[in-house]
């Protein structure tokens, strides 16, 4: 190896014809912008996932994935044991109904003779029983965000939980999270009531004109307000785990955590990672519900049962994989917006590092 600073092509040094030959190009001067310093690398503090300052769409992301890999049995262990809890007697019974005879056949017939003959229709029977599987892992998505929440808020301050702690510190905020989630739908079933008593209105009059339009404009304000109810209220489980706070009061945090401008950030946020994870799922389930439609759509098929045991397979898949993605993206905000409106970086750098006293 040689001693000298770079590398130089061997041969003579052809002349400058623009300028001297004893100086070398820099690049700049005469007709060249003149060089710009370089700022100092800016310093950040990270003592877990995230650096303690507003985060960027890429850190939040990045953030849960480390979570995840930092803190499998936490995350996804305990995301397979909520989920298998769950899905494994509601898919158990949705095999044994899709070999009974439900009557349901009879509801999709067009020929009245042949209700009797539809009502024993197996495929009928096991498409509605493959809805039983679904139902439980929204219960299990219910649970999921609890438990995200708490790992997200130790490893933002680089801690570990086992999945042992994380259920014993979580179990307490179960029935309140509950109650919260149930108190959220119930204000959008009060949305969705209240367009149908629009609608019911708008029909009942005589202006057939007024009605198409009427319910035009219903259905878009109620599409808008369940999209500006969805932003509002997302944080409202991590408040429960994170604040220990109750029902209504993590929803009015909720509320006003979202406020002004943050929330159209907050929205496309949330937003993107729905899309991320809604086309994630359907990689994972597209194929399963495929094989079990091919197997069951024959009249004489014998593997009925293979439909609502394929819908519980990927919904299995799905918890595991898809559903804590999602929960840690709603912690992370959730803490990035109190870091932007409430200084909560600093509170942390105190907790974590407090100062010496006099």
């Amino acid at each position: 190896m040689s001693d000298q600073q770079g590398w130089t092509a061997p041969g003579p040094v052809p002349p400058d014809r623009n300028g001297p030959q004893d100086r070398p190009w820099t690049g700049y001067g005469p007709g060249y912008p003149a060089p710009q310093p370089t700022p100092p690398p800016r310093l950040e503090y990270r003592p877990g996932i995230i650096p303690l300052r507003p985060l960027t769409l890429s850190e939040i992301w990045s953030g849960v994935f480390a979570t995840v890999r930092g803190n499998p049995g936490a995350t996804l262990g305990l995301a397979l044991v909520t989920t298998a809890a769950v899905l494994i007697p509601a898919t158990a019974v949705a095999v044994w109904l899709a070999g009974q005879d439900l009557g349901l056949g009879g509801i999709f017939a067009t020929d009245p003779v042949a209700d009797a003959e539809l009502g024993a229709d197996p495929f009928v029977n096991a498409t509605v029983a493959s809805y039983l599987p679904a139902l439980a892992m929204w219960i299990a998505s219910i649970l999921l965000p609890v438990f995200m929440a708490l790992v997200i808020g130790h490893a933002v301050q680089g801690q570990k939980v086992t999945l042992a702690q994380t259920w014993q510190q979580s179990r307490g905020r179960i029935l309140t999270a509950l109650a919260t989630t149930f108190l959220v739908i119930a204000m959008f079933v009060a949305l969705v009531v209240a367009l149908i008593v629009v609608l019911v209105g708008l029909w009942a009059t005589d202006s057939s004109g007024l009605a198409v339009g009427g319910t035009v404009v219903a259905i878009v304000a109620a599409v808008t307000g369940g999209i500006y109810l969805w932003v509002k209220v997302g944080f409202a489980v991590s408040i429960v785990v994170l604040e220990g706070a109750g029902a209504r009061r993590s929803i009015a945090r909720s509320w006003q955590l979202t406020k002004g401008r943050p929330f159209w950030r907050v929205f496309g946020i949330r937003l993107l990672t729905s899309i991320v994870s809604t086309i994630a799922g359907s990689i994972i389930a597209t194929p399963l519900g495929l094989i079990a439609l091919i197997e069951t759509g024959s009249p004489e098929s014998t593997l009925i049962w293979l439909l609502p045991l394929s819908q519980g397979v990927s919904a299995l898949v799905q918890g595991v994989l898809v559903t804590p993605f999602v929960s840690g993206v709603d912690s992370l905000l959730y803490v990035d917006q109190r870091i932007r409106r409430e200084g909560l970086d600093v509170t942390l750098m105190q907790q974590l590092h407090p100062s010496p006293g006099p």
